[in-house]
């Protein structure tokens, strides 16, 4: 039985083609990573919260990409949307990879702007790469 309880939870984690779980909008605009459900080396649920932490904290400095966009004349004064990126953490904290999955503003500077501001956090040690989503949410005064 414990086989077959082995093979079973195995199987289903192959099944999943091995990308993290699905993240879930959160209040403010911003979408969450959540654990998975199986896997061998689990990111824990504190590093998660840790790395959303890292992502939050970023909030004001997107802020001033927007006021740059503006400024440039990217965007008009009245400017609002999101802007989504998706990043590979890698298990030194570094992000691997940083690209725009959706955007609402239509501004090559400000998306520019998001993806080198999210390259520069340190993000904290993983046992394993991670993949999640976060979304900025914009809006001009």
């Amino acid at each position: 039985m414990k086989r077959a309880t082995i093979v079973m939870v195995a199987s289903l984690a192959l099944g999943c083609g091995g990308k993290q779980a699905a993240t879930a909008p959160a209040a403010g605009g911003s979408e969450r990573a959540e654990a998975p459900a199986s896997g061998g080396d689990m990111v824990p649920p504190e590093k998660i919260d840790e790395i959303n932490r890292s992502l939050e904290r970023k909030r004001p400095v997107m802020s001033r990409c927007l006021a740059n966009a503006v400024d440039n004349k990217e965007l008009p004064r009245n400017a609002a949307g999101k802007v989504t990126v998706e990043i590979v953490i890698a298990p030194s904290g570094a992000a691997d990879s940083v690209k725009i999955v959706r955007a609402t503003l239509d501004s090559k500077l400000l998306n520019e702007c998001v993806i080198s501001r999210v390259k520069e956090i340190a993000f904290p040690q993983l046992p394993r790469s991670f993949e999640t989503s976060f979304t900025y949410g914009f809006e001009a005064m």
